[in-house]
């Protein structure tokens, strides 16, 4: 082996595994404040400034993600992950506000969000192969069944909740679809998925217990498992092939 073709294999290896290096802290960073976040949502805090902090204080662990997603990747995957992400910290503040059809707008920031993922799916989706069929088939039996569940329980907002439940069943097939080493992706679109389905079990059919703190323990773990898993299932992303 030359002395060049051991530098660029030293290279090769580096930059594969430069997202531990590179994200180590910023994901500790993201750890830390989804835990504080969850933490302080759980205590019930009301204390002055908090009707406009803790919307903040929320979307921050997101925010760093975005951050985060311009330093991993590249190109139009890029852009689409930092709009995904940005629709999502958009939705974590609205949510988290109190204001007439605050659940009807923060619904409508993740509906986009996860159309905005869909799209970046979609740019190395396969649906002809045997993985998309057992990945796929599950998640439209659990769709169907969320459907069911939540759309005659959900009264005037049966509308919103309809679109929005096709949004992320169309973000969570093209996960399904995604060529290449997409598993964690594929990963975190279900649990993205399992998110969404406590708000809705919670909000409009049963009283789940703990429901804040696992609604965001999932959703955490999904928007983190995404970008992880869109940088390593997506040829844009650095080390790889751009696209």
């Amino acid at each position: 082996m030359t002395a060049t073709t051991a530098t660029a294999d030293s290279s090769a290896r580096s930059g594969h595994h430069r997202p531990v290096a590179d994200g180590g802290i910023p994901i500790a960073a993201f750890l830390v404040g989804a835990a504080a976040y969850m933490l302080v949502d759980a205590s019930g805090w009301q204390g002055a400034g908090s009707g406009l902090l803790l919307p903040l204080v929320k979307a921050a662990p997101i925010l760093l993600l975005l951050w985060l997603s311009s330093r991993w990747l590249h190109g139009a995957t890029r852009v689409l992950a930092a709009t995904a992400l940005g629709f999502s910290a958009l939705g974590d503040i609205l949510l988290a506000l109190d204001f007439p059809q605050q659940f009807v707008f923060g619904l409508g920031a993740f509906l986009l969000a996860q159309l905005t993922y869909a799209c970046l799916f979609l740019r190395h989706a396969d649906f002809r192969s045997w993985r998309f069929l057992l990945r796929g088939l599950p998640v439209l039996a659990a769709a169907f069944l969320l459907a069911r569940l939540l759309l005659p329980a959900a009264g005037s907002l049966a509308g919103p909740v309809t679109a929005y439940l096709l949004a992320i069943l169309a973000m969570a097939l093209a996960a399904a679809a995604h060529r290449g080493n997409s598993a964690l992706l594929f990963c975190g679109a279900v649990t993205f998925m399992a998110s969404d389905a406590l708000i809705g079990l919670n909000r409009f059919v049963v009283t789940i217990p703990m429901a804040g703190t696992l609604i965001m323990v999932t959703y955490y773990a999904a928007q983190l498992s995404l970008l992880v898993g869109i940088r390593r299932a997506s040829p844009g992303g650095r080390g790889n092939n751009r696209a």
